[in-house]
């Protein structure tokens, strides 16, 4: 550390404002993996209307249920899709809707994803930033300690 009284306000100051930084990385992070998380589940919504086109009334099916298991059942409708609008409510759309408003779902989770990933650049900049000062501190302390050695 700096001896001088000031260049170890600093050093704290900059401590401080790099686990600031370090602590929103790491929520960013968080939530970048539950948007890509958002999107795969959209991906397979997508998939799972298109796959009505295919399949017939009254066809056998497997329900997901969660957790990766299903139940067995069979396809009452395939003009009609079930759509969850938030807050505990769903909404009945045709699949040709339903598709169309899991795209645009699915692009705004993958812009939301966009930005997040532009705000965690600049604070991984930031911290670069930080690091480099306290490189500094480092040097410039090493420095002066030996300097006083003959």
């Amino acid at each position: 550390m700096s001896s001088s009284p000031g260049g170890e306000d600093e050093i704290r100051r900059l401590l401080a404002a790099y686990q600031q930084y370090q602590a929103q990385a790491d929520a960013i992070m968080r939530q970048i993996s539950l948007t890509q998380l958002t999107a795969e589940g959209l991906d397979r919504a997508l998939g799972a209307v298109d796959a009505l086109e295919k399949a017939e009334v009254g066809q056998e099916i497997l329900v997901p249920i969660g957790s990766g298991s299903f139940i067995h059942g069979k396809l009452a409708s395939k003009e009609q899709v079930v759509l969850n609008v938030g807050a505990g409510v769903s909404i009945e759309k045709t699949a040709t809707e339903a598709r169309e408003i899991l795209k645009v779902r699915k692009t705004e989770v993958l812009e939301g994803s966009r930005k997040l990933n532009e705000v965690l650049a600049k604070i991984d900049q930031e911290m670069q930033r930080i690091q480099a000062i306290m490189q500094k501190f480092e040097e410039n302390s090493q420095i002066q300690g030996s300097e006083g050695v003959v």
